[in-house]
């Protein structure tokens, strides 16, 4: 970390800076440091600059991915949960999300051009692409990520292929992704969650029910569709009371929120 970053301008005719990898280094960690802090201006600044000193830096690409990756999450979370904006309100606050989405997908893109093999931009990719709706594109990325055999969470590759086949409908192609990622990680919520769903699409409504009733029971699991679901599942298999009490749960998770919304709905018809 003793690296000097100033550099002396080079005399004569001006030509192509050369790339200083080292000091690319020095400052992207220095940026992982402000991220890891909350600083995400200033580590915004130290990646920019990273990429100036060498512009093959495909972490620091990697990492303001994933800041605008989470900025648009921000605004989604802004529209949906925070408040459930609706109306030209809401469309604004998406088409801030979705310039989000946008640059987090070219800074991704990037990095996995420099580095083919990133497993974990690959997977981000697929991400930004399922929240852009563009379903084919995060097939893709998911499949690349899942190339890499050293690739440390494949069920969360696996976990985003299989909801871009559900949003295909592609229901079988989706079971098999999403139960492969619930095999490998029992306690991965988010996969068990969107697997209750395909057997929703499927009909089956007792494996609905145990893998929903998994997520909710789990208090590590705060996935709020998750108690719409459950609602919504029991009431099918006529358990007015539990369906009730996970509409309640829902309503209370995030009161002002388009899924708590859904859910006094729903509770309200049962009662």
């Amino acid at each position: 970390m003793g690296t000097i970053f100033a550099m002396l301008p080079a005399l004569g005719c001006a030509s192509r800076p050369k790339r200083d990898p080292d000091q690319s280094s020095a400052l992207y960690e220095l940026g992982v440091k402000y991220y890891e802090g909350r600083r995400v201006e200033a580590a915004i600044e130290q990646f920019n600059s990273a990429l100036k000193a060498d512009p093959d830096n495909a972490e620091a690409y990697f990492m303001l991915g994933t800041i605008a990756l989470n900025q648009g999450h921000d605004y989604v979370e802004q529209a949906e949960t925070a408040d459930c904006l609706q109306g030209r309100d809401a469309e604004l606050v998406r088409q801030d999300a979705s310039r989000k989405f946008r640059d987090a997908e070219q800074s991704f893109r990037r990095a996995v051009e420099l580095r083919p093999s990133f497993a974990m931009a690959w997977n981000n990719l697929a991400v930004a692409a399922l929240q852009l709706q563009e379903w084919d594109a995060a097939i893709t990325a998911t499949e690349e990520a899942l190339k890499d055999p050293a690739y440390a969470s494949p069920e969360i590759a696996r976990a985003n292929l299989g909801w871009a086949y559900f949003q295909k409908r592609e229901a079988q192609r989706a079971w098999k992704e999403l139960h492969e990622a619930v095999a490998r990680a029992p306690g991965f919520c988010v996969a068990r969650y969107r697997l209750a769903k395909v057997y929703v699409e499927r009909g089956d409504m007792e494996q609905a029910a145990e893998n929903v009733d998994a997520v909710v029971n789990d208090n590590r699991c705060p996935i709020q569709e998750a108690f719409l679901l459950g609602g919504l599942v029991h009431q099918r298999r006529k358990e007015v009371v539990r369906a009730r009490a996970l509409f309640g749960r829902c309503a209370d998770m995030a009161p002002r929120s388009c899924v708590a919304a859904e859910c006094k709905r729903y509770g309200q018809l049962i009662q």
